[in-house]
């Protein structure tokens, strides 16, 4: 077995040395076809050693270098498109990360404002209350101060009072005029009074002859 590997790999050389410029076209065309493009390139370089010259053969090689040019460029452009589609999708990862930083920042400066504000109408409600509470202890305090001033008031004309009936007594028992007697004549007096106005009142009523002189 080993013999006869031995003798294909040393006939091979010979055999494809043997081929014509043609023959060597062909197979590189078909191995290039079939996408075995080392095996075309090899065959081709293998063939252009013996046909330096021949026009077809060396056409396949410059067709073959050129697509393995476009193919690398095409690799290369997509390794470009690939950074760039990569730098693209991080910049917007960036971008998104920046905008949901600054959501945030914009989402804790409106709460920190809620709550100063919260603060604030509390601190004003407070002296709101404060306020109320002097005003209610000032009212407190003035009410007591009247009653205070009424008290005193009353005990002012209480002891005017007490006063004004001891003189009142005092005269009457100057005058050996009992109380009750005092008072029945103080009603009595009174009552003349009230006379008196009901009589005014009624003259007053009556209709005025023209004919007469008021006097």
């Amino acid at each position: 077995m080993k013999s006869v590997i031995i003798t294909i790999i040393v006939l091979l050389p010979l055999a494809c040395w043997s081929q014509s410029a043609d023959q060597s076209f062909h197979i590189a065309s078909n191995q290039y076809i079939h996408e075995k493009t080392p095996e075309a390139k090899a065959t081709l370089e293998s063939a252009l050693q013996r046909y330096p010259d021949d026009r077809k053969l060396k056409e396949l090689r410059a067709k073959i270098k050129d697509d393995e040019k476009k193919e690398q460029q095409k690799k290369d452009e997509q390794k470009k498109q690939d950074q760039k589609n990569k730098e693209d999708q991080k910049k917007k990862e960036q971008e998104k990360k920046d905008q949901e930083k600054k959501d945030q920042q914009n989402k804790d400066q409106k709460d920190q404002q809620k709550k100063d504000q919260e603060k604030k109408e509390q601190e004003k409600k407070e002296q709101e209350q404060k306020d109320q509470g002097k005003k209610d202890d000032e009212k407190k305090d003035d009410k007591k101060d009247q009653q205070n001033k009424n008290e005193e008031s009353k005990d002012e004309q209480k002891k005017k009072d007490d006063k004004k009936q001891s003189e009142v007594a005092s005269k009457l028992q100057e005058m050996k005029i009992s109380p009750d007697k005092a008072k029945m004549i103080l009603e009595a007096m009174k009552n003349q009074e009230v006379q008196y106005l009901q009589q005014n009142k009624r003259k007053a009523s009556k209709p005025k002859d023209r004919g007469k002189p008021d006097w």
